[in-house]
């Protein structure tokens, strides 16, 4: 659970995200080329040199394009007085009367008639 500031309120959680590896590596011929990563993915551990580098292009994490999302808090949950909710107990009124069962009707169907039979006459 994130501690809450002094104001009650708590503060928005930014997350940060590095996509698609934006380099130029024809830059110092005059052109335009990119190597086409779409997610860095960190080479070494927390708290070591090698977590800037990209495991996929061997570029330094600055290269890569930034995207921050801002996750807003939750709101904040209200609790009801512990006397209205006494009072609410005592004031339940009881269950409603059981109605009583409804009566079965069952669908009585004629018996299917004989099927049409020929009898013989050709016309």
């Amino acid at each position: 659970m994130a501690a809450q500031p002094r104001g009650g309120r708590a503060r928005p959680v930014i997350l940060v995200m590095y996509t698609v590896c934006l380099r130029n590596h024809a830059a110092a011929l005059g052109g335009y080329a990119v190597d086409g990563c779409g997610e860095f993915t960190p080479t070494g551990e927390d708290g070591t040199p090698r977590e800037f580098l990209c495991a996929a292009c061997n570029c330094h994490r600055n290269f890569h394009q930034r995207i921050e999302m801002e996750i807003p808090p939750p709101p904040p949950r209200r609790r009801a007085p512990r006397v209205a909710r006494r009072a609410n107990l005592a004031a339940a009124s009881p269950p409603p009367p059981p109605t009583p069962p409804q009566p079965v009707v069952e669908l009585i169907y004629p018996p299917p008639s004989p099927p049409l039979t020929d009898t013989g006459s050709e016309s």
